[in-house]
């Protein structure tokens, strides 16, 4: 079993050409992409599925997906948990923490503020570097950003050991509680691990 990472795809949102200069073809990328997992995977997608003629983008981009798919909500998703999944999500919610690969991740759609509990935080919603400045996290934060990786879906494990190798570096047996989260350099983006 996989664990992938997708967000902010916005399917049917047309400005998102504008806002991150995304290629013409990138949902039939996604697409592509989805068609490849099976069920024995696990799809998390941290939220903004898509804007607008949500049923038809469900039934088009989502609901085909053979892996287990568990939404952590966007800004963007205002339905019901009920509705989505109604419409091919496994597991709908706002946020969750797990331990994976001895980590402990909390993902979510924005940034969140260190809580003394998780280790590190796998989040989406700033897209690219230009896109909402003021809104960045810290090195504890991990943004998803499709635009870094080329809209192509991450692993979990290939986001986490680096972060597990930093970790081990620095001696702090899984735990920030005793240093400060912010000198340690594990804000390590998608595209820096692609390439």
């Amino acid at each position: 079993m996989t664990i992938y990472i997708t967000t902010d795809t916005h399917f049917n949102h047309a400005k998102i050409f504008d806002y991150c200069d995304r290629p013409l073809d990138f949902q039939e990328k996604l697409k592509s992409g989805f068609s490849r997992l099976t069920e024995d995977d696990t799809l998390i997608h941290l939220g903004d599925i898509c804007i607008g003629q949500d049923a038809a983008m469900h039934s088009e981009f989502i609901v085909p997906i053979k892996a287990k798919k568990i939404l952590i909500r966007g800004n963007h998703d205002k339905k019901s948990a009920f509705w989505y999944e109604s419409n091919g999500w496994d597991f709908v919610c706002n946020s969750m923490e797990s331990m994976y690969f001895g980590v402990k991740v909390l993902f979510s759609h924005k940034p969140r503020a260190w809580d003394g509990i998780f280790d590190i935080n796998i989040h989406g919603h700033l897209h690219d570097l230009g896109h909402r400045p003021g809104e960045r996290g810290t090195r504890i934060n991990h943004l998803i950003s499709l635009e870094f990786m080329g809209y192509e879906l991450i692993s979990l494990k290939s986001i986490l050991e680096p972060i597990k190798a930093a970790m081990n570096e620095y001696k702090l047996d899984q735990k920030f509680t005793q240093y400060n989260a912010n000198d340690l350099p594990v804000n390590l983006h998608a595209q820096e691990l692609m390439g």
